[in-house]
Parts: C-alpha cells; sequence; structure tokens
C-alpha cells in the first residue's frame, strides 16, 4: 500500500512535466524520484509569450488581466492548469475510497472517455456509511468531437430517424466529471459549480466552462433543437437509456477548444443533500484532430 500511494502522489507531481513535453504519463518505479523539469515546457512557454502579448502586467500574476481580452483569458486558464495539480491522496488504508474511484474510471470509462492522469475527491461528503474521513472520489476524462452519448453498461444511445446525436462535434472537446457511484445522493438541481479550465498549446487559445448535469447537456445539445413534435419520445428515450446506470453528480462539458494538444483542469463543487462537496483540481491531456 506504501507503494502505490507514493505512485499516486508522484503521478500527480509528473503529471504537468508529461503534459509538457507532449507524452502519455510516465511509468513510476517502484521508489520513485523527483521528476527533472524539462528545459523546454510548452506549456510554461506559452504562458511565458501570451505575458507579453495580453493586458496583463507581464509578472506572472493574474492581477491586471483583462476578463474580456481573448489572450489574457487564454493566460488565466494556462494559470489555472499549470497550478492544479493537487496534494490530496484519495488512497485510506483500508482502501476503500481507491475502491470507489476505480467503480467512478469504470463508469467514465463506459462514457467511451479517457481519464485524466490522477483521480480527484472531496472530503466530509460521502454519503455512504464507514467512508473514512467522508471521502468521495471522483474521475475526469474527455474525448475528442465527433462524440456522441455512450451510457455505461448499455452502450451507445439508441438513435431516432433524422435526429443528430453528436454533442461534440470535430474540433470540439467533451469534458466529464464522474464521483464515485452512491458517494453524491439527491443531486441539487441547480448542476453548476463545476468548472474546466483548458489550453490547447498549439493555438495558443484557452478558456473557462462551466460543466452542466448529464441529462441537462444531452438535452440542450440534442433534444432542445429537434422539431417540436419529436421533442417528447427523443427526451424519454434519453431518460430511459440514463437511468441504468448511477448518475447522481455526473457532469459534462462539450467546449470548443479547437484541434491541437489541449490540456485541462477540471475542479469546482457539487451540490448534494445538503451538502457542498468541493472537488480538488485534476489535470488531463486530449488529442484533437
Amino acid at each position: 500500500m506504501r507503494t502505490s500511494r507514493r505512485l499516486r502522489r508522484t503521478v500527480a507531481g509528473l503529471a504537468l512535466a508529461c503534459a509538457g513535453a507532449l507524452a502519455v504519463p510516465a511509468v513510476a518505479t517502484a521508489e520513485p524520484t523527483v521528476p527533472l523539469v524539462p528545459e523546454s515546457n510548452p506549456l510554461l512557454d506559452a504562458i511565458a509569450l501570451l505575458e507579453g502579448t495580453g493586458s496583463g502586467d507581464g509578472t506572472g500574476s493574474a492581477e491586471g488581466t483583462d476578463p474580456t481580452d481573448p489572450t489574457d483569458t487564454a493566460l488565466d486558464a494556462a494559470r489555472a492548469v499549470l497550478g492544479a495539480a493537487p496534494t490530496v491522496d484519495v488512497a485510506e488504508p483500508n482502501g476503500n475510497p481507491l475502491a470507489l474511484a476505480d467503480a467512478a474510471n469504470g463508469l467514465l470509462q463506459g462514457f467511451g472517455l479517457t481519464p485524466f492522469f490522477y483521480p480527484t475527491a472531496a472530503l466530509n461528503c460521502s454519503a455512504l456509511p464507514g467512508v473514512p474521513f467522508g471521502v468521495v472520489p471522483a474521475v475526469a476524462g474527455a474525448a475528442p468531437g465527433p462524440y456522441t452519448p455512450k451510457v455505461p453498461g448499455v452502450g451507445a444511445l439508441p438513435t431516432l430517424p433524422g435526429v443528430d446525436t453528436t454533442i461534440a462535434d470535430p474540433g470540439e472537446t467533451l469534458y466529464a466529471f464522474v464521483p464515485a457511484p452512491g458517494g453524491i445522493v439527491n443531486d441539487a438541481a441547480n448542476k453548476s459549480g463545476m468548472q474546466v479550465a483548458w489550453f490547447n498549446v498549439n493555438t495558443l487559445k484557452g478558456g473557462f466552462a462551466d460543466m452542466g448535469g448529464l441529462a441537462d447537456v444531452i438535452s440542450s445539445e440534442i433534444i432542445d433543437g429537434l422539431p417540436a413534435p419529436i421533442q417528447g419520445p427523443a427526451r424519454d428515450l434519453v431518460q430511459r437509456n440514463l437511468a441504468a446506470f448511477p448518475s447522481a453528480g455526473v457532469r459534462l462539458a462539450p467546449v470548443a477548444t479547437g484541434s491541437g494538444t489541449v490540456l485541462a483542469a477540471v475542479f469546482g463543487q457539487v451540490t448534494h443533500d445538503g451538502k457542498t462537496c468541493a472537488f480538488f483540481p485534476t489535470v488531463g491531456l486530449t488529442q484533437v484532430p
């Protein structure tokens, strides 16, 4: 267990260096050491370039940036991704939270999304009895567009004639946040709170996007644009399939990231059963064709 916990901490530290080198996460050894920072890190290089071209003060702080300036928005997003590595360790001695994180990863992969570099967690939040410190593990992931919804254990959503079920178009990235099954109950009607900070290291563009509830996002992307007579049957079809797995706390966000290598951090809070659960950031990388 000691080695496993070291590995998870090391992956958190390695993630940005690996992402900066535009590679997949390195495989840690049984006794990992602190990695050397690459001489050239595209994310750091992009931040330095944006600091010299935006309206900010160029000192590396977010003070003085203009939220209406796309360059400054990209700079803020790049800084958010760079500083997103968490220090929380989701594994407790009895291993239960880690098993819950594995279950969340299973749901995420059932959506057809690639998990981020490491899981995240909220403390003093779990609805499950006996979980140490009330930990709710969670995972985030992404898939490049075009992407059509997939339901864990069910597969692709059934289609209706003439209905486009794509919720992330080419040049977009779909982001998802999935808490451990059962850890979140009575998900609040207001699904706001989770965010994505993204930065495209090829185009030097970036920004922030709010995540929404699973059914809300699918409805807004697919159903709301349909002719009125078929909205009802389409919504019923989606809801029947979404009822096949635990979706409390699940959040989605299709984002127009553009093509390229896109780094992202997912963070924020979920409200359930009268509790506000603040989740530490987690970081991932997506190649968008």
